[in-house]
């Protein structure tokens, strides 16, 4: 990829010297991360959110369980913690212990493969609650821009219902949208969007907080829906993550709204108004969310995010489901994925094994079962263990563990589907097969199937799934990945019930569109203009007449207009610095069904008037594993003059090969399996106090 000279037009004529090596390596991940499984969980809500005991006491929880939206009847397990606060039975009524304390109770729900986890506090306390229940009226509005409206807060006792005459304090999240007085009226501004209108109550010592969405402007009608590109994302600590949120309507059309962006919690970091997300410093997991602000009320699209650090070899494992709850001699698929340094999954195979060793057996391709029979008394109903995969580096073991509980009871017979989580192409086409597990003896049973969501493909009554082939028709305006489920109904002779899913994923072979931006890699010159073009591609390498919409990133270093022409940033470099501000021009393409696809370039940013530009020929090469080659490599002045320097050799990427002080290059022997077989050889040096480099890519081909 990076293959061209710090020079496009004479104007621009530049050269990196800044550490030319440092500077290649941050190029080389230039790739983003990319949530490589998807999102299979519950929708878990305990009420009440918050609970009230007295020592002794009892408080009913109960959790309602949704899945994409629609109420399912889940199997629930709950927990205390810490369990020294109380106790809680499988039908969600906790009684509380003796002293007082602070524990969170939480239902965690399985719906055949999709599992969720929902929670809920509770304080025991010989002292009766002290926070203030504050509503608000209206409890949502909308309001046109530079519009009016009137809120009214009210603040009751928590346990006579009694009102309370308090203080209040208004206030507007985010403040852009408007203003709001001490009295509740709301003024708003020009800007469009989604907020809450929240107040503060006190009374003496006693507080409470209530709020009230808004929406300013004009939104969509109902049935608008947010989706995430991707649901899932795996990343390091500081780096950089672009998602997507793709909005339609009722209809399924593609909707052009403003997108208001969350991190929760706050701490995994920031994200800007674009959906760029870029990861704090500790490792953690959370949830990125698009709002879209409708006519009756905010509507949310959700991502999974986790912040990690590479294991050895920079090799990242995520295992999913994290939590699985079966019951004795029952199943559960886990998947694995090792993610490498670059962001992209790896094709190693996976080790698997479960601790304890008694709890059950794990296969090769991730199927836990449990063991029928267990050698010590079960806690709370169940058994606890951990199933783990892993990867054997060549600097140690790379692994992630999921969490599985199981159960000491459960249903005598229950469905299951095969294959479980099949990945298809658009228009391929898969049998599934259902079985009744748990049966004594031969029985007789009836299968309905059906597709959720129905535009997924289609099933025949025997289970013959076809996906939809419009997935992979870049005109069409569901294009793109896509995944859902196959259910099956299975009625016994009884006239009883059972019933299993399969968790679909449509993906596209290879890349179906790609773009490329050239130059590559461009040195820039502050005030100055570089002219960026982009080429889109389709999936079989035709010439796709798409928009393209043009970025900076970071947006500080300059801009660039609708034609790719970016003007950089007045900047102050010192001529002796060996460090030089560098950023990317990004060129986005959306095709149907709010696919978004970019290429980019990078930028160097470089003192004006440069004296010395070093060519290195070819700018590249493809060799096999063991092969030589002779770069050349020449210094010459803005005219053409050859310039006498001494100059450095250096190869980015030592896996792939070694070049000595004349430019020979050796390709290695054995290049790691999963490994990029891509790199870039440097020749730089310095001349008059200042550092001038060239680059070539080498591409080392298995044999």
């Amino acid at each position: 990829m990076f293959t061209r000279q710090l020079t496009s037009k004479p104007q621009e004529k530049s050269n990196a010297r800044s550490r030319a090596i440092a500077m290649l390596v941050v190029l080389t991940t230039l790739a983003l991360a990319s949530g490589v499984l998807a999102a299979d969980e519950l929708t878990v809500r305990v009420s009440p959110t918050r609970a009230h005991a007295l020592p002794g006491g009892e408080v009913t929880f109960v959790a309602s369980v949704y899945d994409g939206g629609e109420t399912v009847a889940a199997d629930v397990t709950w927990s205390v913690i810490p369990p020294r606060v109380g106790a809680i039975g499988s039908d969600g009524r906790f009684i509380a212990g003796g002293e007082p304390g602070r524990a969170i109770v939480r239902a965690l729900a399985v719906h055949g493969e999709a599992t969720g986890a929902g929670h809920s506090v509770v304080v025991v306390s010989l002292q009766p609650p002290a926070r203030l229940v504050v509503t608000i009226e209206p409890s949502s509005a909308v309001v046109e821009a530079y519009g009016h409206q009137q809120f009214d807060a009210t603040a009751r006792d928590p346990l006579t219902g009694d009102p309370v005459d308090a203080e209040l304090r208004w206030v507007m999240i985010p403040e852009r949208l408007g203003s709001v007085d001490d009295t509740g009226f709301f003024t708003a501004g020009s800007n469009e969007g989604a907020g809450r209108i929240a107040v503060r109550a006190t009374a003496g010592e006693r507080e409470g907080v209530g709020d009230a969405s808004l929406v300013v402007g004009t939104p969509p009608g109902p049935g608008v829906r947010v989706n995430v590109v991707p649901v899932n994302a795996v990343i390091s600590p500081g780096e950089e993550f672009q998602f997507t949120a793709v909005v339609i309507d009722e209809s399924g059309n593609p909707l052009d709204v403003d997108v208001d962006w969350s991190v929760m919690p706050r701490r995994l970091g920031v994200i800007g108004p674009d959906g760029l997300f870029t990861a704090g410093p500790d490792e953690g997991v959370g949830r990125i969310v698009a709002t879209v602000a409708t006519s009756t009320g905010p509507a949310r699209g959700f991502a999974r995010v986790e912040i990690r650090r590479a294991g050895p070899a920079g090799v990242r494992i995520r295992i999913r489901p994290r939590e699985a709850v079966v019951v004795l001699g029952g199943d559960v698929q886990f998947e694995a994925v090792a993610i490498g340094p670059d962001g992209e999954p790896l094709d190693v195979p996976m080790e698997w094994s479960v601790r304890p060793t008694w709890l059950g057996s794990v296969g090769p391709d991730g199927l836990f079962t449990a063991a029928d029979e267990m050698p010590e008394t079960p806690a709370d109903g169940g058994w606890i263990g951990a199933v783990t995969a892993s990867v054997e580096t060549n600097e140690g073991v790379a692994s992630d563990a999921a969490r599985v509980v199981v159960r000491d009871s459960g249903p005598a017979l229950r469905l299951q589907i095969n294959p479980k989580r099949p990945v298809l192409a658009p228009g391929q086409e898969i049998q599934f097969e259902s079985r009744v597990i748990g049966a004594e003896g031969p029985i007789d049973w009836t299968t309905e199937w059906a597709v959720f969501p129905r535009e997924l493909g289609i099933v025949t009554p025997d289970g013959l799934f076809t996906a939809n082939p419009a997935f992979g028709d870049p005109a069409s305006h569901d294009f793109g990945p896509h995944e859902g489920v196959v259910g099956a109904m299975a009625t016994l002779p009884n006239g009883s019930t059972l019933s299993d899913r399969a968790h679909v994923r449509i993906r596209l072979p290879g890349h179906p569109v790609s773009v490329r931006v050239r130059p590559a890699l461009a040195g820039v010159v502050p005030g100055q203009t570089t002219h960026f073009e982009a080429e889109v591609l389709g999936p079989h390498g035709e010439v796709l007449d798409l928009p393209i919409f043009w970025g900076v990133r970071p947006e500080h270093l300059g801009h660039i207009s609708a034609d790719g022409d970016f003007t950089a940033a007045e900047l102050h470099i010192e001529p002796d610095s060996w460090q030089r501000p560098k950023g990317y021009i990004v060129a986005v393409v959306r095709v149907g069904g709010g696919q978004t696809f970019r290429g980019v370039a990078t930028i160097i940013f470089d003192l004006p008037d440069p004296q010395v530009f070093v060519h290195i020929s070819p700018r590249s090469v493809t060799l096999s594993e063991g092969e030589s080659f002779q770069f050349q490599v020449e210094a010459v002045t803005g005219d053409g003059t050859p310039v006498a320097m001494d100059l450095e050799w250096r190869v980015v990427d030592s896996a792939l090969g070694t070049v000595d002080a004349g430019g020979l290059f050796t390709a290695a022997q054995n290049v790691p399996d999963g490994h990029s077989r891509r790199t870039v050889v440097v020749a730089g040096g310095i001349y008059d106090g200042r550092l001038y480099a060239g680059f070539a890519e080498v591409r080392v081909a298995r044999e």
